[in-house]
């Protein structure tokens, strides 16, 4: 069992601030919440923390949701999420400072740029040029935005911009690829050819830097779960919901409760694979029908000796995105160890007809060109496969065409009552996050009644 700390102790003597005309102050009030990962366990959490009863229903066999850290031979890595994106005003790293935790800023070393067109390796000159051009291009966002109206992609914007600026040849191409991967398929991790040019670069970012959790983000998931009723391997296949309350259908068992908070994907609430009666909204269908789920996949790649010097990053023939970068992360996991990461149309394809054997092959393929020699095999390796996962169904949340922030708002409104939804795909100001996710469960605890948390790090959300 886990030592309460002090602060712990603390906490659990001060009374919650509870509205005592909420269901939160009931105490018949039994809140079902469909989901493990980070929306689910937050309002969980921050539920039971303030005397509410709560179950927790998850269909994998471990909580987390799209948090996932393994041991890849002698690596600790997160195949997930990662990354805490801005650490200032960032109730992840409150709740991770409260509970003895430790992050370290994101300083992994890049001493190599590749361009296979031209064959050779680039360095810094290639740096500043697709630098310059990012910035440049985000600059001209408004006028491109005015220019080509609400239903141009981001790929429609690039060539507007390229064309503009008279660029050619390898100065066009650095130019391209930091557009379509570092603003674009490695960000929102949806292709450039569908990401919206109205909503890209739109939402707000938190101050402090980006910073990985000493030991992956295990850490963060297991502390906010400590202590919940959470049901494994449960998959919920419906929702029955009205003025009386909720039953929850999952692995063959029928839960009953006065409230349901789903937490699942956008991504799985598009697939329908959850029968909910009635059925929700047309606003909420809409939404759902409007938005997608982008692709971000990692390859992870482990030695015994650590062979190279930084990381790659990988501009390929045609600039498409063919396994754009690879992060060492060796000081991180313990052990050598690259972690190859690529998303949008590429990821798309891959995830699509590949084996795990063709994409490990073909990371490998790239890591040899890349770095001008011959390899070793790696010790152990690792692929994800956040696309075709049914529980997932992508990586995040991202704004095709013809989506908007409206949708994402429309997702955070409950269904009645007694129906409420979370998730990072419903929290406008961050999708996409961790943060966010933590966000849509604090919102929907207090939805329910917590005007503010008792639990140890989250007092000011």
């Amino acid at each position: 069992m886990r030592r309460l700390t002090p602060l712990l102790l603390l906490a659990a003597c001060t009374p919650p601030d509870v509205d005592p005309s909420s269901p939160a102050a009931r105490a018949d009030t039994r809140v079902i919440v469909v989901g493990a990962g980070m929306a689910g366990l937050t309002a969980a959490r921050v539920l039971q923390d303030a005397g509410v009863d709560v179950v927790v229903l998850e269909a994998k066999d471990h909580v987390g949701g799209r948090t996932d850290t393994e041991h890849v031979g002698a690596a600790t890595v997160d195949l997930g999420a990662a990354w805490m994106h801005g650490v200032n005003e960032n109730p992840v790293a409150d709740f991770a400072d409260a509970q003895g935790l430790t992050y370290v800023p994101d300083e992994v070393p890049w001493s190599r740029v590749y361009d296979e067109a031209s064959g050779q390796s680039v360095g810094d000159p290639a740096w500043t040029t697709m630098e310059a051009g990012m910035d440049d291009f985000v600059a001209a966002l408004p006028e491109l935005r005015t220019a080509l109206g609400a239903d141009a992609t981001v790929a429609e914007g690039r060539d507007r911009w390229l064309a503009d600026g008279g660029w050619t040849g390898q100065d066009a191409r650095f130019r391209r690829y930091g557009v379509d991967q570092y603003l674009c398929e490695l960000e929102y991790a949806g292709p450039v050819d569908e990401q919206s040019l109205a909503w890209v670069w739109q939402e707000e970012s938190l101050t402090g830097g980006d910073h990985f959790p000493v030991g992956g983000y295990v850490g963060v998931v297991d502390a906010m779960a400590e202590g919940l009723d959470v049901e494994l391997e449960h998959p919920v296949t419906a929702v029955r919901w009205g003025d009386d309350g909720v039953e929850v259908d999952a692995a063959g068992e029928t839960f009953v409760g006065t409230h349901a908070i789903v937490t699942v994907p956008v991504g799985v609430l598009r697939a329908g694979t959850i029968d909910f009666e009635p059925a929700l909204s047309d606003a909420r269908q809409t939404a759902l029908d409007h938005l997608d789920m982008a692709n971000l996949e990692k390859v992870v790649l482990t030695w015994d000796t650590r062979w190279w010097d930084g990381s790659l990053t990988f501009v390929d023939r045609d600039a498409d995105g063919t396994f754009p970068e690879f992060y060492d992360v060796t000081d991180l996991a313990g052990a050598p160890t690259l972690v190859g990461l690529y998303g949008g149309r590429f990821s798309r394809e891959v995830q699509a007809s590949w084996t795990d054997e063709q994409i490990v092959s073909g990371a490998l393929s790239t890591l040899e060109t890349g770095f001008e020699r011959t390899i070793p095999a790696p010790a152990a390796t690792a692929v994800t496969h956040w696309t075709n996962d049914p529980y997932t169904r992508g990586s995040y949340t991202f704004l095709p065409v013809g989506a908007s922030r409206d949708d994402v708002q429309a997702l955070a409104e409950p269904e009645g009552d007694h129906l409420l939804f979370a998730g990072e795909g419903t929290y406008w100001r961050y999708y996409g996050n961790v943060h966010a996710a933590v966000l849509s469960g604090l919102r929907e605890a207090e939805r329910l009644g917590v005007n503010t948390p008792t639990t140890p790090g989250l007092e000011a959300w």
